[in-house]
């Protein structure tokens, strides 16, 4: 086998377990491991209730939503999409120190998400868009109100790994720059139908990209 050959092979390994890592298709999670998750999750539940670091009265019950959720667990990758509307000024139910130089809702978020992006990468997750809305042109039916401020996706690689996400104590510890922050939310689990947003494209070229570059390099050295 020749240089350039193993070169190739190695580059074309690399891109391998890069795709075996970066998932998307996996197995459902199991009736058993359901349950474990919807227990961890209500046990989080409570204690954060209880240290009045949940987001308000009108919050979903965690543990059947996440229930629901799994239950219609396919395996597959989903993309979360959220739309959030912030307060005047950051409120935080309980004191932080490190939130005395955070002056407005915007920073609060950009906190929470500062702190939790490397979760997120470990997971293979990550924001495929983040924007802002500008203006509300209309539309038919019965509208609730549409002021958001930021609407942002994000690619979640299973389910699993985004109620993994949350159990994390890392998101616990962090998770209330996000409620201090927001004053509305939604958050939509969704499933690409049609998507052009695929990272798996970039390492690709990229490394197609390397392997050019070296065959050019060592073959002038000859």
């Amino acid at each position: 086998m020749t240089a350039s050959r193993i070169r190739w092979a190695c580059l074309a390994a690399i891109y391998g377990i890069f795709l075996f890592w970066y998932g998307g298709s996996g197995a459902p999670a199991s009736p058993e491991k359901i349950e474990e998750y919807v227990s961890l999750v209500a046990q989080r539940s409570a204690e954060e209730s209880g240290q009045g670091k949940s987001p308000g009265p009108n919050d979903t019950d965690a543990a059947t939503q996440i229930r629901r959720f799994l239950e219609s667990d396919d395996g597959q990758e989903f993309v979360m999409l959220n739309l959030n509307v912030h307060r005047d000024s950051p409120e935080y139910k309980v004191q932080r120190e490190d939130a005395q130089t955070i002056a407005s809702a915007a920073e609060a978020e950009k906190e929470y998400q500062r702190r939790v992006a490397p979760l997120l990468l470990m997971r293979a997750s990550h924001p495929l868009v983040m924007v802002k809305p500008v203006f509300f042109i209309g539309g038919i039916g019965d509208f609730e109100r549409q002021d958001w401020d930021l609407a942002s996706m994000v690619r979640y690689r299973s389910r699993q790994d985004f109620v993994e996400f949350i159990l994390t104590p890392e998101f616990s510890q962090n998770v209330d720059h996000k409620w201090a922050a927001l004053g509305r939310s939604t958050a939509l689990a969704t499933v690409p139908l049609i998507s052009f947003a695929t990272i798996r494209l970039v390492p690709l070229l990229i490394l197609i990209i390397i392997g050019l570059l070296f065959d050019r390099t060592f073959s002038r050295t000859r």
